[in-house]
């Protein structure tokens, strides 16, 4: 099948703009965190956004779930509509399955898509090479959960391994991964916490989706609006059960990643 032109992607892309506009951004994720009840969490994301009015009337977590998973399946639906590439759809559905996702993307002539997928596959080992050696596991342990494919080559992660946390940072001066890598260290060894890991790396993946904005035409903006999408839910997921456990505001909110509006 010959594959589409960039301008065949003119009706997607239109349409994905129009949708960009009912994407809740951090800040009302934060304003939501800091009402009083579960009702008034809903509520406020329920008004600036696009979702279907159970929301406010979901009681428990799994409630929640099914909610969310309905919203997941209604956007999938969406994007199999106006995507002309059942490669990208695919490449969306294994997102979670990095290796799987690149074996895809590589099939295809979107740099941009292959791109994300490597970085995600970059910042999944960084992310194991933090908690492992924060766990004090071996070396060799760290090597056989290692993902494979990403921009950092596997010499230079296992060289790495023996190095303190600022050694490592000052090794990822020539990548786009320093500065997350610093701020996560400093939090872990002042405050030994992972937040700012978490955090941290998934801001940087929005940040990269957020260039698709300005892409014209071709399948990018798509994906990137429904990876944005999905960690929307994701965050509704989150803010809502912290309110359903008791978190305290202040909690929830420093757990907020940045959005794709």
């Amino acid at each position: 099948m010959k594959k589409p032109s960039r301008l065949d992607y003119a009706y997607a892309v239109g349409r994905v703009r129009a949708l960009e506009r009912h994407l809740v951004s951090r800040s009302v994720f934060n304003q939501a965190a800091e009402e009083r009840d579960l009702f008034g969490v809903f509520k406020v994301i329920f008004d600036a956004g696009k979702f279907h009015e159970e929301t406010l009337t979901i009681q428990d977590s799994g409630e929640l779930d099914v909610f969310l998973d309905k919203e997941e399946d209604i956007l999938f639906r969406t994007v199999s509509e106006i995507l002309l590439e059942d490669s990208i759809l695919n490449i969306l559905r294994s997102e979670e399955r990095p290796e799987e996702a690149l074996a895809l993307a590589e099939d295809t002539d979107y740099p941009f898509i292959r791109d994300y997928v490597q970085h995600k596959i970059d910042l999944g080992n960084l992310k194991m090479l933090m908690r492992s050696k924060y766990l004090d596991f071996s070396e060799e342990g760290f090597a056989r959960m290692m993902l494979k494919g990403g921009f950092l080559e596997e010499r230079f992660l296992l060289d790495s391994y023996d190095l303190p946390f600022p050694e490592i940072g000052d090794r990822l001066y020539a990548t786009p991964y320093q500065g997350a890598w610093n701020s996560a260290a400093d939090a872990l060894m002042e405050k030994e916490t992972f937040v700012e890991l978490e955090r941290g790396f998934e801001d940087f993946l929005m940040d990269y989706l957020r260039k698709a904005r300005h892409i014209v035409f071709g399948p990018e903006p798509v994906f990137s609006y429904a990876l944005a999408r999905k960690r929307e839910l994701n965050l509704v997921r989150f803010v809502g059960v912290g309110k359903m456990n008791g978190l305290l505001p202040s909690i929830i909110k420093e757990r907020i990643s940045e959005t794709y509006v």
